[in-house]
């Protein structure tokens, strides 16, 4: 019988972009993947994870039928069972907890983007009475930003239109390895001289080595930069008066505010010149239009992380680059076509069936208010009211980690008894891991339960390891959680291996068995798809074979709507911050840990760290497994320290060395370079190694490379509007090993 290849238009997920790829099948098999060239969106990019993706799915490590614990946690013996006796005993187990402490009592956590179900998530808590006990790295990584936003201009204003700018400003993010995406774009167009850059990163990064200026700042110190440049367009009159005089709100208070912050004391906090700061905040003043295309770093600071993104949302505002051409424009909840509109995100979620009174019940509600109920349902009416439709709940509605960790061990506010990891690993991405272990393997936690396409550090510590069913094995329609006016579309390439299951199903199988039946009228993800484009009068054929709709852009739709905030307009001065009683205006605060906060351990920790350097091909705490071709480029963590500090600790390139905070330390091997600041240390993020040994107390070396055993995770330290934790600026020492 003659073999039957077919080339499938599918959407990857094996990060955020979502790109469009042709996958080729042959007898059901996944034997090539490569760019499609007509996607609307990625038109033709494939990264080094999406050529590599038949080895990654057909790697014999991959988890294929699932699992139920059979000794004691981190002990590795495992029974293979079905997943009817896996639903029918979680259910069971989740019931009963539910009887005895409240829904609130279940816990979820979440990855890095991995599927479009995140409404799926939301949907079974509303249904079970939960309160969005959900916490997941989005909190450090866009989530917080996206929440500033929503607070001063009502909607989404972080993505950059680098097809039309004069002027890029790159903070905190290396987009030659990171957003090669939007590298692309911008590549040919320095190339070509059309465009002026500027990055900002403590490390002259690769993608530094191509800007017009690169500010190698202090870790930490993001804010009183944003708010230098805020001085210097305000006193020398480089601001937009027309957009500023019409579109904002609290102008005369900022003025006043950022008078503390002039370029010569700004210079002495970041460690950058007097000269470096006016020249910039001129760069991008002047330069229209210009754009602020930021990364996850300042996300990671800590205490002061969401003022930075508050001052830089003043600055696209200040300076008239917001919705407009080559600047960042606002994005709406969903698509729209033919007279209809996509089904959002939050229509799919069923906010309504959760009482009121649970919804207060929210772990961090008293304490971190944006990101949790209190400020949810202040945005929320003014967003509605401006598009029509609520604001998702699955973000920004989030529990800080921290929290979530300690409310398992302290049982407080009250007992958390039960966990669901959904493409989660948080032994790896969490902050201070050894009391995440700590909670994993405690015995108030009664139930865990993991979704995996590998055996991680933190399935080896669950109670039920469910096989998922991975972008090849499933299809794709979403517009990113309603943040965007794009919708991607994908269809499945391959039937699941094994017996994997997609993220859907498995929400929907555990709420059938909790009472929740007559809720999930899909039997596939493909029914969903059909109805979520329903209302646009095109054919789920139409919306695959187009690989995702890409709108005419519209720009300046204030003018017509307005912001969807109460007053109207950009909120320079925020009354939301202020009805929840923090402060209206951004201001800088040190790093939790610093040479200027805690002086008192310069002495033992004399250099300052930053850690979560990301790196292709790899993501976050992925792609580890050797046998694909990742790993095999990249074997080991790497520290990258300047040659001055190495040699002054008598260090070499290539020497393993470890690194050492107030919470513990790791080994990463030396890299040597010019390009980082002397008085920096920065360490690569979330190591493990799946070749050693899984069962406890290994659990594949998670706590002999990985950065996040040295971050801070004090509550009190934490972001106080989001929860936020700390990862860079903090304070360390280096010495061989």
């Amino acid at each position: 019988m003659a073999s039957r290849t077919e080339v499938k238009k599918a959407g990857c997920h094996f990060c955020h972009n979502n790109c469009g790829l042709l996958v080729h099948v042959q007898d059901g098999k996944v034997v090539k993947v490569e760019g499609n060239r007509d996607h609307p969106i990625s038109s033709g990019y494939i990264c080094a994870r999406g050529t590599k993706a038949p080895k990654w799915l057909y790697h014999p490590e991959q988890l294929k039928y699932p699992l139920k614990r059979a000794g004691k946690r981190g002990e590795g013996k495992w029974e293979r069972i079905s997943w009817d006796q896996a639903l029918d005993e979680i259910a069971s187990k989740l019931a009963q907890l539910k009887e005895d402490y409240g829904a609130e009592t279940l816990m979820v956590t979440e990855g890095t983007y991995r599927s479009d179900h995140f409404w799926a998530r939301t949907r079974f808590l509303n249904l079970f009475g939960n309160p969005q006990n959900i916490t997941c790295p989005g909190i450090i990584c866009s989530m917080n930003c996206y929440t500033i936003n929503l607070a001063l201009i009502g909607s989404v204003n972080i993505i950059s239109d680098l097809f039309n700018t004069k002027c890029a400003v790159l903070w905190g993010g290396n987009h030659v390895e990171t957003f090669l995406t939007r590298w692309r774009i911008l590549r040919g167009r320095i190339r070509n001289k059309d465009v002026k850059t500027i990055v900002i990163d403590p490390i002259k990064t690769k993608t530094a080595k191509h800007a017009d200026m690169c500010l190698q700042l202090r870790p930490g110190t993001d804010a009183a930069l944003a708010l230098g440049w805020i001085n210097v367009i305000i006193e020398e009159n480089l601001y937009d008066k027309d957009f500023v005089d019409k579109w904002t709100h609290g102008f005369n208070e900022l003025r006043e505010r950022v008078k503390a912050y002039t370029p010569r004391k700004v210079a002495e906090i970041t460690g950058l010149t007097k000269e470096e700061i006016v020249e910039s905040a001129r760069l991008y003043a002047t330069t229209k239009p210009a754009c602020i295309d930021r990364g996850v770093a300042t996300d990671q600071i800590g205490l002061n992380a969401t003022r930075v993104e508050q001052a830089r949302v003043i600055l696209k505002a200040i300076t008239g680059n917001m919705d407009v051409p080559g600047g960042n424009p606002v994005t709406g909840p969903a698509f729209k076509m033919n007279g209809g509109s996509f089904v959002c995100d939050s229509e799919l979620e069923l906010a309504e069936k959760c009482p009121p009174e649970q919804r207060q019940k929210q772990i961090g509600a008293d304490r971190y208010k944006l990101m949790t109920f209190p400020g949810w349902e202040i945005l929320d009416k003014y967003f509605k009211k401006h598009y029509g439709v609520s604001h998702p709940q699955h973000h920004p509605l989030l529990v800080s980690m921290p929290l979530a960790i300690r409310a398992i061990i302290d049982e407080k506010p009250y007992p958390i008894k039960a966990m669901i990891s959904w493409a989660s690993n948080p032994m790896m991405w969490a902050a201070n891991t050894k009391l995440v272990h700590e909670a994993l393997t405690h015995p108030n936690l009664e139930l865990h339960v993991v979704l995996e396409y590998w055996m991680t550090p933190t399935a080896q510590l669950a109670d039920y390891v469910l096989p998922s069913a991975s972008w090849l094995e499933r299809p794709l329609c979403t517009t990113f959680e309603d943040w965007s006016d794009l919708a991607w579309a994908g269809e499945r390439s391959v039937e699941p291996l094994g017996e994997r299951r997609d993220d859907y199903l498995f929400w929907k199988e555990l709420g059938l068995r909790l009472g929740q039946k007559g809720y999930w009228p899909w039997e596939t993800l493909e029914e969903v798809a059909e109805y979520r484009i329903s209302r646009l009068g095109i054919s789920y054929e139409e919306f695959i074979d187009r690989g995702g709709l890409l709108p005419e852009p519209e720009f300046r739709k204030y003018e017509k709507t307005g912001f969807s905030t109460p007053t109207g307009k950009v909120e320079l001065y925020s009354t939301i911050f202020e009805r929840l009683g923090y402060d209206p205006l951004p201001y800088y605060e040190e790093p939790p840990e610093s040479p200027v906060r805690t002086p008192e351990l310069l002495e033992q920790y004399p250099l300052v760290l930053t850690t979560g350097i990301k790196f292709m091909p790899m993501f976050h705490s992925e792609h580890r497994q050797l046998g694909i071709g990742h790993r095999e480029k990249h074997p080991d963590p790497l520290v990258h320290i300047h040659p001055e500090t190495a040699r002054n600790h008598g260090i070499k390139d290539g020497d393993w060395v470890y690194i050492e905070t107030a919470r513990g330390r790791i080994k990463q091997k030396a890299n040597l370079t010019e390009d980082i600041r002397p008085d920096v240390v920065a360490s690569e993020a979330s190591w493990w190694f799946p070749e050693k040994q899984a069962e406890a107390p290994s659990l594949f070396g998670a706590l002999e490379s990985n950065s996040n055993i040295l971050t801070i995770d004090d509550p009190d330290l934490c972001d106080p509007l989001v929860g936020s934790w700390c990862n860079r600026g903090l304070l360390c020492k280096i010495y061989k090993e």
